[in-house]
């Protein structure tokens, strides 16, 4: 039966309803006891996934009572992926000609061709404070959303994209064997098909608004980063190496720093201010970020980083910035990994991890609104040029 219809469409107490939970109780319980964890979030429409609960009892009751909360056909938070959700593929071996009506087939049919992938909630977040530029590539996701991948398909060309996408991050697919994946497939449809043929142009259509990277060079000898007044530096200005991978540091430079070669070393810089601005222009991430100010119990216990001594003293020593509940203050971490999972490699790289201190407890380390700001390169990279110079 139609995943939608059942969460949103059946009464509570009907036996798709009953069914349903009860299926979903197995599939969070599951994921509970794969992944470890000692409590389940609940997705009733009150909790919205941010409380978690050790007895599934409790969870039980408040779907029962509250229903679940909109648009979450897909259980991301309890185990499942966008490849592995269906709206329309979950059997629960409940008794379908109960609802054998018009209505219903209805409902059914008007959900059977729904992308489960959150699109158009994603759609209206985005679509608040843009500009111009930004408005037209929306649009344009929009047309590409609603575009069937040729003549008859009924399946839209964006959502297969997307799946072959999760496919190939899921099982460590190259970019050269994803591309030829596609020829193929291009091949194989009709004509008049619209799917892209190289992993470039898969990825441009993805993420046509794409937050942008940084690529800053650093001094080979971790002294400092050319940027700021140093960008168009060719050597170190504090022991002279220089900036660029050469054989001979003899040999004539331009003065376009772009056309000298490849850096020694390079630093990868994600801008947090564009990714601050997108969990402002939505209402309820915005109302999150202002939970350390508007909602916080004020009793003397320490129950979050905003209850500690030291918040007080930046206020205190800040005034202007204390006043302003939607200053973000952010717990900065970094350590070194190793990417390839070979403990006995010496590759080494850095990642440099902002948390959001302005957000509930129970929300400042989620994955979901840990930003990484920095990526320090291996095998030879560290931390040190980024302490130095940094902030300067």
């Amino acid at each position: 039966m139609d995943r939608y219809y059942w969460m949103y469409k059946a009464p509570r107490m009907s036996k798709p309803y009953l069914n349903g939970v009860e299926n979903f109780i197995s599939v969070a319980e599951a994921n509970r006891v794969n992944n470890g964890s000692r409590s389940i979030s609940c997705p009733c429409n009150n909790c919205k996934n941010f409380l978690s609960f050790i007895d599934t009892g409790e969870i039980e009751y408040h779907l029962l009572h509250d229903g679940f909360v909109p648009n979450y056909t897909c259980w991301s938070r309890h185990g499942e992926s966008l490849l592995d959700c269906s709206t329309s593929s979950n059997n629960l071996h409940s008794n379908e000609n109960t609802f054998n009506n018009d209505s219903y087939l209805d409902d059914d049919d008007h959900h059977s061709n729904e992308c489960n992938d959150n699109f158009n909630e994603m759609f209206d977040d985005m679509e608040t404070n843009m500009g111009a530029d930004e408005q037209e590539k929306l649009h344009r996701l929009f047309d590409e959303a609603e575009t069937p991948l040729y003549k008859g398909s009924r399946f839209m060309k964006l959502d297969v994209v997307l799946k072959l996408l999760n496919l190939k991050l899921k099982h460590g697919w190259s970019d050269k064997s994803f591309t030829s994946l596609l020829e193929l497939l291009h091949d194989l449809f009709p004509e008049d098909n619209g799917l892209p043929i190289s992993t470039y142009q898969a990825k441009k259509l993805m993420c046509p608004m794409g937050l942008e990277v940084e690529r800053i060079h650093a001094c080979p000898n971790n002294c400092m980063l050319f940027r700021k007044e140093f960008e168009n530096k060719h050597n170190c200005v504090s022991c002279g190496a220089s900036r660029y991978k050469r054989k001979k540091d003899s040999d004539e430079v331009d003065d376009d720093v772009t056309k000298n070669g490849p850096p020694a070393k390079m630093l990868w810089y994600l801008p947090i201010i564009p990714r601050l601005k997108r969990l402002f222009s939505n209402e309820n991430e915005a109302k999150l970020l202002c939970w350390h100010s508007e909602e916080r119990v004020i009793d003397g216990k320490l129950r979050h980083v905003a209850d500690s001594p030291q918040w007080r003293n930046i206020d205190n020593k800040y005034p202007e910035f204390g006043n302003e509940m939607r200053n973000i203050r952010f717990g900065l971490s970094s350590d070194g990994i190793n990417p390839f999972g070979n403990m006995s490699s010496r590759h080494s790289t850095w990642p440099v991890l902002l948390c959001i201190y302005n957000l509930p407890p129970w929300l400042c380390m989620k994955r979901k609104y840990i930003m990484m700001s920095l990526l320090i390169q291996g095998p030879t990279h560290d931390m040190s040029y980024s302490r130095k110079c940094w902030c300067s």
